[in-house]
């Protein structure tokens, strides 16, 4: 969070140090070819600034994948993966945008929790029993809780977890 404020501000006077000197420019009636370059100016420094930090972004979500996909055994591919929360923090609204460092990836063989790029803990879905408390998921590995998340699903329901679930588990016991 105090990242996140610290680059508002300096986005921020990077918008006023681009932004004044075109409009003073207007008001002083200086020439056309003054304003034309502040204005080409501004436009290139902001597009190298939030350019800068998009690829930043994109190239460590890339790494954070990569990590993840790593963490996939022999013959072991991912269903799915649901952005969850830890019950306390989470977003009061529109939780499509907030951002979670947690997951849970659903595999053919498991499911596992990552922050980040760290995996928590990966259980086999032969041990694993997942009940609803509430909106809270209920994760137990062999008796004990290995887990209490706040799943967001855009589209769709809780429950379909749970039938997912069921359904591996199910055809895990027939192989």
């Amino acid at each position: 969070m105090a990242g996140e404020a610290g680059a508002l501000r300096v986005y921020a006077a990077l918008g006023l140090v681009t932004a004044v000197p075109p409009a003073l420019a207007l008001y002083e009636d200086a020439s056309g070819l003054f304003g034309l370059w502040w204005g080409l100016g501004s436009v290139a420094v902001f597009g190298v600034v939030f350019g800068a930090r998009q690829v930043r972004r994109g190239v460590e979500a890339g790494r954070v994948a990569a990590v993840r996909d790593e963490g996939l055994a022999a013959g072991e591919y991912t269903l799915t993966d649901y952005k969850v929360f830890l019950p306390f923090d989470r977003p009061k609204s529109s939780p499509e945008r907030a951002e979670s460092p947690l997951l849970l990836r659903l595999t053919n063989r498991g499911m596992q929790h990552w922050d980040r790029d760290t995996l928590r803990w990966s259980h086999p879905w032969a041990g694993l029993r997942l009940a609803f408390e509430d909106e809270v998921l209920l994760v137990r590995y062999e008796g004990r809780l290995v887990g209490r998340f706040w799943v967001f699903i855009p589209s769709g329901m809780p429950e379909e977890i749970l039938l997912a679930a069921d359904r591996l588990q199910g055809r895990r016991s027939r192989l």
